[in-house]
């Protein structure tokens, strides 16, 4: 165990790293700059959070096989009810276990942090398709499957005819690799720039990790600034679910699609959160939010109208508090923590989810007010894009915001190459 504690010792904190090179610009003297290479400790700490955390995964999923799935439409007591074993007592288990992981190997990245969120995101939304049944149909074909369902976040594709999962082509591997090595790359540029410019490009009077509605919110500086962190935000979450699936890719398996460039080629709201943005987590929410929410109103008589739109209820509501869950780990204050009160942020409670909310009401707003906008059919998708997240930039800095303020941007930084001045 101490063995464990010494990976996390090193805080990984973006003041402590050394420099790799000094340089200074032609036209701006005066100002000393550093390059500062990728700290390797930082994707050992996380490598071994996801290795610690993939114990818990396996057990749990023989348990929810064994108990769930193949008692799914048995009769049972309410004792023995699956509803009641997976609601009250294997998915508060499972988000209790991250905090007690934490505190005892004392991790102090922010990036790293939120990586212990993984095992109660697949966990919970797992067991919830198992009570549901809304599974894919080829993880519940046999207990090997299911429980290599649960050792990964990604998807993988599976092959309805051999319920197996079907083997990368050597192609796909150097494309998967190129994909890291540009999101890497972009994420290590644009963070260079916004850390020089301390997160905001233009003077604006809403502090990042406000909450408020206000005109304010509509001033171009603010949709300049909210419109960079976006740009941070997917090259950063790219970067790091890139990397875990090319773990899975690397084993001869292939995984379906992340990222779909979303910021540059939806045509639609509802493109955008349905098939561009963050599809791993879009996944993880269709099975485990959407799909057992429309299950259940469409068995209770509801019309598909109803159901779809209580089941796009669900699956954003679910993905707020998945997100208020993750930033509870990120921003975890350990009991006893001498350097809490200079390093410490606390989130306010609920914005996540309310920014999801949002989001869901501009997506119901499009799917029956759109048709009225047909002229945007000709339009550039690029032209498209950039309208279609402008209807989230006003209040996105509710959720990127904190990571500004609280510090995980700079955490993340260790992981990259970045350049800072240093004068």
């Amino acid at each position: 165990m101490d063995v464990l504690r010494r990976v996390f010792a090193d805080k990984l904190d973006i003041n402590d790293s050394e420099p790799l090179h000094t340089f200074s610009i032609p036209g701006l003297e005066g100002q000393t700059y550093a390059l500062y290479a990728p700290n390797g400790g930082l994707w050992n700490q996380l490598i071994v959070a996801l290795l610690i955390q993939l114990f818990f995964q396996i057990v749990f999923a023989v348990l929810i096989y064994k108990l769930i799935v193949q008692k799914r439409g048995s009769s049972s007591s309410f004792i023995t009810s699956p509803f009641l074993l997976g609601y009250g007592v294997i998915m508060p288990v499972a988000l209790y276990i991250p905090f007690e992981i934490m505190e005892f190997l004392l991790a102090r990245n922010r990036s790293v942090k939120m990586g212990f969120a993984l095992l109660p995101t697949i966990v919970c939304f797992r067991c919830i398709e198992a009570m549901h049944g809304t599974s894919p149909a080829a993880v519940e074909n046999s207990l090997t499957n299911y429980v290599t369902y649960y050792t990964t976040v990604s998807h993988f594709e599976w092959d309805e005819k051999t319920m197996e999962r079907r083997k990368i082509t050597a192609r796909e591997i150097g494309v998967a690799f190129v994909r890291i090595v540009y999101f890497f790359t972009a994420a290590s540029l644009w963070l260079s720039f916004l850390i020089h410019v301390n997160y905001q490009p233009m003077e604006s009077t809403v502090a990042l990790d406000s909450f408020h509605l206000s005109f304010d919110l509509l001033h171009p500086a603010h949709l300049i600034n909210t419109y960079c962190l976006l740009v941070l935000v997917y090259f950063v979450l790219a970067t790091g679910f890139e990397l875990t699936t090319f773990g899975e890719q690397i084993k001869g398996y292939a995984t379906k699609p992340i990222f779909d460039n979303p910021l540059f080629s939806s045509r639609s709201i509802r493109e955008f959160w349905g098939k561009k943005w963050d599809l791993m987590i879009h996944r993880v929410l269709k099975h485990g939010a959407f799909l057992p929410a429309r299950k259940v109103f469409a068995e209770s008589g509801y019309t598909p109208a109803v159901s779809n739109g209580m089941g796009t209820l669900a699956a954003f509501f679910a993905s707020g508090l998945l997100h208020e869950y993750t930033w509870a780990c990120i921003f975890y204050e350990y009991r006893d923590d001498d350097e809490c009160e200079e390093n410490c942020f606390s989130p306010l409670p609920s914005k996540l989810t309310l920014f999801f909310l949002y989001n869901c009401v501009t997506m119901l707003i499009e799917h029956y007010y759109g048709r009225h906008l047909t002229f945007f059919e000709s339009w550039p998708s690029i032209i498209v894009s950039t309208l279609l997240v402008l209807t989230a930039l006003p209040v996105s800095h509710w959720y990127s915001g904190d990571w500004v303020v609280g510090g995980y941007f700079d955490d993340f930084s260790v992981g990259l190459w970045h350049i800072k001045r240093v004068d």
